[in-house]
């Protein structure tokens, strides 16, 4: 039985969390392959609104494995805090996390570093979210990174992360207060990468043995195409990869172990932080469809910034992942507008080398086409018909489908998990 992929395309907080969370009920796994706390995937289980940050979302269906994937980075104090809050929502855990033993650690020295590097860029910044991800990465491909395999030899683990902490006060030369809290913060790292190390396997071999006994896994993704390293909008971009193929590195499974590729995309844009977006209203529309929608972080809780949708960018991050085929979220949001507007096409600046398509700082300098389209006034919250929904909220995902070349599978009208419109 392969896998499938779900991954998002544009930048992250497309609903990734429900279409998992979905697809999930007849999985036997779903295995985490990206990211790590600046990663936020929000699941409505019976009126309950519930954020996943690290765990798997599959973990909210009863007998789901969760994997997490060795590209993955790993905050041992935040992870256990999620899966006790997981529990009390009536989620329990138990035996259903295995981790990879690959995995790399985020001490809490990388949080000190972050910020750091971020007030000193200034205007430039990326806009993290301080959760210590990039200065991880840093330390991981300058072969210098704690990963979760090295707690199983509790007396260097703990001298290593020790180190790694006065390794930040001297450069960084902070004061007092501020080292005392890092050691103390350390010491309670230490304690729970400790105790996660019993959760670390061969998740290569795990997930190979499901397949072989003809079990469904999930491969899923974090964050959005668009802030992929290598093809996002660089260098406003997270640092582990984004896109479908990194699922297979991270899980350790050939390409030919994958049947299907679902792309997630909003029917309009929005991304948080800096960095170019050709498609953003900072008018009252914008603000608009961020109240509507509310379009403010799951991690961070900051505004994000809202726009029509971008079918250049839709198209583009369609290809990269290979998407067989997608899910629209939240058209619900779009009902009430009079008239919606899609972009089809730039204008591109004629100083930028027309056969070369580039996603970094250059992309704000484009001028976005647009093709207008009408509204509709009904609210079709939670609506699951096809048929039902108004002429112009279906001409609105077929123009979308047609532009992007991939069929629109499904259509989320709500929140909830049952507010879905599958097509045949």
């Amino acid at each position: 039985m392969p896998a499938t992929i779900v991954t998002g395309l544009q930048w992250g907080d497309e609903g990734k969390g429900k279409m998992v969370d979905h697809l999930a009920e007849n999985a036997a796994a779903v295995a985490r392959f990206s990211g790590g706390a600046n990663a936020g995937h929000t699941v409505v289980v019976n009126g309950r609104r519930i954020a996943l940050h690290q765990l798997p979302s599959g973990l909210l269906r009863p007998g789901v494995l969760g994997i997490i994937g060795a590209s993955c980075v790993l905050d041992p104090v935040s992870l256990t805090e999620e899966m006790l809050s997981l529990e009390e929502e009536g989620f329990p855990v138990d035996d259903r996390l295995t981790i990879s033993g690959n995995v790399h650690l985020v001490h809490p020295a990388a949080r000190y570093f972050e910020k750091t590097d971020e007030s000193s860029l200034g205007e430039d910044s990326v806009g993290t979210t301080g959760r210590g991800i990039g200065p991880t990465y840093v330390r991981k491909f300058s072969r210098r990174g704690l990963r979760l395999e090295d707690a199983a030899i509790p007396g260097s683990f703990t001298r290593r992360s020790n180190d790694m902490a006065e390794e930040c006060v001297r450069q960084l030369g902070l004061g007092r207060e501020e080292e005392d809290a890092l050691r103390e913060e350390t010491g309670v790292f230490n304690g729970h990468a400790l105790d996660l190390v019993t959760r670390a396997s061969d998740v290569s071999m795990v997930i190979s043995r499901i397949l072989r006994s003809d079990g469904i896994v999930i491969a899923e993704g974090a964050q959005g195409t668009l802030l992929d390293p290598d093809h996002g909008t660089y260098p406003y971009v997270t640092c582990g990869s984004c896109v479908a193929g990194a699922a297979c590195v991270s899980l350790g499974i050939g390409p030919v172990m994958i049947d299907e590729v679902v792309g997630v995309m909003k029917a309009y844009n929005t991304r948080v932080g800096n960095g170019p977006f050709p498609t953003e209203l900072t008018d009252e529309l914008g603000d608009r469809i961020r109240e509507k929608g509310n379009e403010y972080g799951a991690t961070t809780g900051r505004p994000r910034r809202c726009g029509w949708f971008d079918g250049v960018l839709a198209s583009y991050a369609a290809r990269l992942n290979g998407s067989t085929w997608t899910v629209l979220t939240l058209l619900d949001v779009l009902s009430g507008f009079p008239e919606l507007m899609v972009c089809k096409k730039y204008q591109l600046d004629p100083e930028i080398d027309l056969t070369l398509f580039e996603t970094g700082a250059r992309l704000g300098r484009h001028v976005p086409v647009f093709e207008t389209l009408p509204g509709w006034q009904e609210d079709i919250t939670g609506e699951t018909s096809w048929e039902a929904l108004p002429k112009n909220a279906r001409e609105y995902v077929l123009f979308i489908e047609k532009l992007t070349g991939v069929p629109v599978r499904a259509v989320s009208t709500g929140p909830a998990r049952e507010d879905l419109i599958w097509r045949t």
